[in-house]
């Protein structure tokens, strides 16, 4: 499996603490089944212009540090989370330090509360140069909803869900749930901040639910395709089963919604 998107860098974010924490994660990730990992550190793109090469200087100092105490099982990448808090500036855009493993995909994030269609036109923007941004844990998003996210993609975009969150029973674990039911899920990724959070997770819940086609292409062919700057396969549509509360929750979504109607 390959993990696109980790806090794995020592001290560097809010992620790993400390070196020993970091080759421990990695130790597990490698039982696992993790043959790949990339290192993406937070960034503001309100910040590259004047931050972007001190980020950059950090990154790869740690990463080669982690590289040289990482178990030799995994191949550790460069890349970057960048929030779009603004437009990545034209510098950024032709920098593919700042890209994952030094491909056309960029890696980002947005405040919680952005409109959709603001997002749009951020996504917009970055696949007009040329390449692709991958908007990372949609899920997250308050605003967020399938056709949200299918908006995103026929701008270009691709999409990754986070592997933990797609076995939990709430709102958001819902949402992860119907993207991959939808087939708008391009990449599964652990978000690692030192802690826990495995692909295997994701993975193996797939696998129960007769999704293993599924889950080896979000988990090995997809993330091989950016790491190595290839062409990301459309996933075929998950047939995932429908929880209690999931069933619940959509009951009541229509009935608000029959009972909003009936007062216009």
């Amino acid at each position: 499996m390959i993990d696109i998107h980790s806090h794995l860098l020592p001290g560097v974010d809010d992620g790993s603490r400390s070196m020993a924490q970091s080759v421990a994660v990695l130790k597990e990730l490698v039982q696992a089944g993790v043959t790949d990992v990339v290192v993406t550190p937070h960034l503001r793109a309100g910040e590259l212009a004047a931050k972007g090469e001190a980020a950059i200087r950090l990154r790869d100092e740690r990463l080669a540090a982690l590289r040289a105490g990482a178990p030799p099982e995994v191949r550790l990448h460069a890349g970057f989370e960048i929030m779009l808090d603004g437009p990545l500036p034209q510098g950024a855009l032709e920098d593919r330090r700042y890209a994952l493993a030094g491909s056309r995909y960029y890696l980002v994030e947005f405040p919680l509360l952005v409109m959709g269609h603001l997002v749009a036109d951020a996504l917009q923007a970055v696949s007009a140069r040329g390449l692709i941004p991958i908007v990372a844990h949609p899920e997250r998003y308050h605003l967020c909803s399938a056709k949200t996210v299918d908006l995103w993609r026929t701008v270009g975009a691709a999409i990754q869900v986070d592997a933990t969150t797609i076995t939990r029973p709430t709102s958001r674990g819902e949402l992860a749930r119907r993207l991959l039911r939808a087939g708008l899920a391009d990449v599964l990724a652990a978000d690692n901040h030192g802690d826990r959070r495995s692909l295997a997770t994701g993975r193996r819940f797939l696998e129960r639910q007769g999704a293993a086609d599924v889950a080896t292409w979000l988990t090995v062919e997809n993330p091989r395709a950016v790491i190595n700057d290839g062409k990301l396969t459309p996933v075929p549509k998950a047939t995932l089963k429908v929880g209690l509360a999931e069933r619940v929750r959509g009951w009541v979504g229509r009935s608000s919604g029959r009972g909003r109607g009936s007062k216009r």
